[in-house]
């Protein structure tokens, strides 16, 4: 009897002092698997950080709209005034066609229209937008033409249109700067 009551007060000592011992290593693990998760972090290709930069946000019959979400900037002393850069890619056939009309000078025989980058502000205060400059680019990365405006002339921005989605994500992005 005498070496059970032994036994027992031996394991309500050690046992306390063992569940000491494993939290004070807990931490050291944690460490060490957060530390295999952030080595083991892919790297993305050049290729793969140009695709991820871009976010579709509308679609029609001309084309997929896309805007690059690191050009999002307040215009200099604007407050109320979004710029962003948007590409649309151009897939409808009707428009494909009477761009590759259009450009078919400026391009080799193997190349073809492939997408207009555009530079465009929003005021957010006012549902305006401007244009202010359109580059189209071929598949072969050919600048077949640059239109810069020479003056900054703000529309109302039309409903259910690419120019309106990209109108509440600027105002979006405004209120949260």
């Amino acid at each position: 009897m005498r070496k059970i009551l032994m036994l027992f007060l031996m394991v309500c000592i050690i046992l306390p002092c063992l569940q000491t011992h494993a939290e004070e290593k807990a931490p050291e693990q944690h460490s060490k698997i957060w530390e295999m998760e952030m080595s083991s972090e892919k790297k993305l290709t050049p290729e793969e950080e140009e695709r991820a930069r871009w976010v579709g946000v509308f679609a029609n019959d001309m084309g997929i709209y896309l805007f690059d979400k690191k050009s999002l900037v307040q215009v200099e002393n604007q407050k109320n005034q979004i710029q962003v850069l948007v590409r649309t890619i151009f897939n409808g056939p009707k428009v494909v066609e009477q761009l590759q009309e259009r450009y078919k000078a400026k391009m080799a025989a193997d190349d073809k229209v492939a997408f207009s980058e555009t530079q465009m502000i929003f005021n957010v205060d006012k549902r305006k937008y401007a244009v202010i400059e359109t580059k189209v680019i071929s598949a072969h990365g050919v600048l077949l033409e640059d239109i810069v405006a020479k003056t900054t002339i703000f529309k109302s921005v039309p409903v259910k249109t690419f120019a309106d989605t990209m109108y509440e994500v600027a105002k979006a992005f405004n209120q949260n700067q």
